[in-house]
């Protein structure tokens, strides 16, 4: 039985989203100086993480030179891209140019870095410009390696011609729109939903594909014409095993077929052939080993989502994860201080971070302040007090109208409101999600009001 929303939880919701509902008067006011001091911060990456955190250090050290570095104009409300899919929004709904974003004390400089001297304390963008920090933010997010399978890239993503997409692009996520209503015009098929094993961003977003997709057809009673299936790369639904063991359950009460440890390593387009890995992990002799062993599966439709890495450059500048897996580049920095281990002026936030748990937009929302403070605090020559927990956020869409909120940090579930519940489906997760959460972000978060 779902909990009913209370007059109290309501207004707690309104008050975290206020900018939210349009209500100006309800946007948090903004914080007072922290600092007096002048610090040169660079920036390297405009996305989610980068414009908020630097709107944060603007009004916590208004003295401080702070510095932008990305080439890219355009910043995607990514969150978005899964209603893209389900026929909510369209894609200009989650574009936003990035000079209406930033602020006017922040200097942006619209190139890329390819290197940095962490010694030097300084950074080389693609013009070959040498530029000096006293505090580096790594903020690069993630990008896709669609040629790690083989016979797919971004152009077949973007073909017409190709029943494959992905969610994880915006131009991805309007061609899964048009295959969702092919779908349904078809007389069936085989639809297959494919997952890497190595680290992404939203591990539920395929899923919820296969869950508003599904609903979509079994509510038009043509489930039975079509042959769905999940082929997800880990061992697991998600990092978080309450919700790992609830996803599973959905999946079981509604028919949805899925496997594990299986990874797509190549795709005939022309044939529409999809060839994977089933993984076995095995011990032999105190020694961890996988046993592989290949087979095919003919698709009609694929969803994909592509393995994910970062910048080079930070391998390059020696500031990456060099112990167990190392592909990715990811920043290696403490998973709370968010302070890089062996360069105390070297700190990262959102998807590059090589931390265990936070490769959401609501971790962003978590980590931003306790960079902020963190700089102050090494600036003051005191302790890292500020600690990020490792919340991790994702409505995961189960149907049309409902939702479940998955939010969990490093100790587990971490419901935020006891009406949210922690594997709770319901219309109101599904409200906040459609209504609510575009807004916190985009007029509240990436302003640092909320």
């Amino acid at each position: 039985m779902e909990a009913k929303l209370s007059r109290r939880d309501l207004l707690k919701i309104m008050g975290v989203s206020g900018v939210a509902l349009g209500a100006s008067s309800l946007a948090a006011t903004p914080s007072e100086a922290k600092s007096t001091l002048s610090p040169n911060i660079a920036i390297i990456g405009a996305g989610l993480g980068g414009i908020s955190l630097s709107a944060r250090l603007i009004k916590d050290l208004p003295n401080a030179k702070i510095t932008l570095f990305d080439a890219d104009p355009i910043l995607y409300y990514q969150p978005g891209f899964t209603l893209i899919a389900a026929g909510i929004y369209n894609k200009q709904d989650t574009s936003y140019k990035k000079e209406d974003l930033i602020h006017d004390k922040v200097k942006w400089i619209k190139e890329n870095v390819t290197k940095v001297d962490p010694e030097a304390k300084t950074l080389t963008t693609t013009s070959n410009q040498t530029h000096q920090y006293d505090y580096l933010v790594i903020a690069t997010g993630t990008t896709y390696e669609f040629d790690k399978v083989k016979g797919l890239d971004e152009e077949t993503i973007q073909d017409p011609n190709y029943n494959i997409t992905t969610i994880y692009t915006a131009d991805g996520a309007v061609k899964a729109q048009k295959m969702f209503e092919k779908i349904e015009k078809s007389n069936g098929g085989k639809i297959l939903f494919a997952e890497p094993n190595t680290a992404i961003k939203c591990g539920g977003a395929n899923k919820k594909i296969y869950f508003l997709l599904e609903d979509r057809l079994s509510s038009q009673n043509i489930k039975d014409k079509f042959d769905m299936h999940l082929y997800a790369g880990g061992g697991a639904m998600l990092s978080s095993p309450i919700h790992a063991k609830m996803i599973e359950q959905f999946f079981i009460s509604r028919n949805m077929p899925y496997s594990m440890r299986n990874v797509l390593v190549e795709i005939d387009k022309d044939k529409k052939m999809a060839t994977f890995e089933k993984l076995m992990p095995y011990s032999e002799n105190g020694v961890s080993k996988v046993a592989k062993e290949t087979f095919q599966k003919p698709f009609d439709y694929l969803f994909v989502i592509p393995r994910m890495t970062t910048s080079s450059f930070i391998s390059d500048s020696g500031l990456a994860i060099t112990k167990g897996d190392v592909a990715g580049h990811w920043v290696d920095v403490d998973q709370y201080t968010l302070q890089h281990k062996k360069y105390p002026h070297i700190f990262a936030i959102g998807d590059c971070a090589g931390i265990p748990k936070g490769k959401t937009g609501a971790s962003i929302r978590k980590q931003y302040p306790v960079i902020a403070e963190n700089i102050i605090a090494h600036l003051n020559n005191k302790p890292l007090q500020a600690k990020f927990d490792g919340y991790t956020a994702c409505p995961l869409l189960t149907r049309y109208g409902k939702a479940v909120m998955v939010e969990f940090d490093y100790k587990g579930a971490a419901p935020s409101l006891p009406c949210f519940g922690a594997t709770r489906e319901s219309w109101l997760n599904w409200f906040v999600k459609i209504y609510l959460m575009k807004p916190m972000v985009m007029n509240g978060m990436i302003y640092a009001r909320a």
